[in-house]
């Protein structure tokens, strides 16, 4: 059986993880996932995907930043096409900008972003965009 691609799903969220990687999957998708950077680290090791989904806020607020600036600084891995996820505007939202002024002034790692919920259609679009060299 042929995929569209080889897609790399981590997340600390559990349901998040099952639920986006049976919709990828419907979309011709093979899924590895990981709860975390270390496991997104090794599974990057052992075989590259073709793109990365990476929540940003896991273990730590950054922990999603830290693994993509390092997997970046690899130059195996820097053309690694990664969307990053996020909750985190309405993580500002409730808590206030001052905790994150530190994340909000760095160059962000990753040329995509979508925010929790995310909209499925569009990450799809997204995914087959990128993957088609666009």
């Amino acid at each position: 059986m042929t995929t569209k691609g080889e897609i790399l799903l981590v997340d600390d969220d559990q349901d998040l993880r099952d639920s986006l990687q049976i919709i990828l999957e419907k979309n011709g998708y093979f899924v590895r996932t990981a709860a975390n950077g270390q496991e997104a680290l090794e599974a990057v090791k052992n075989k590259r995907p073709d793109l990365m989904i990476l929540d940003i806020m896991m273990t730590t607020d950054t922990e999603g930043f830290d693994l993509a600036y390092e997997l970046k600084s690899k130059p195996e891995l820097k053309d690694l096409p990664i969307i990053l996820l996020t909750s985190f505007l309405e993580k500002v939202r409730q808590e206030g900008p001052d905790k994150f002024q530190h994340i909000m002034g760095e160059s962000w790692p990753a040329k995509w972003l979508f925010e929790k919920p995310v909209d499925t259609k569009k990450l799809i679009a997204k995914i087959e965009g990128i993957l088609a060299g666009g």
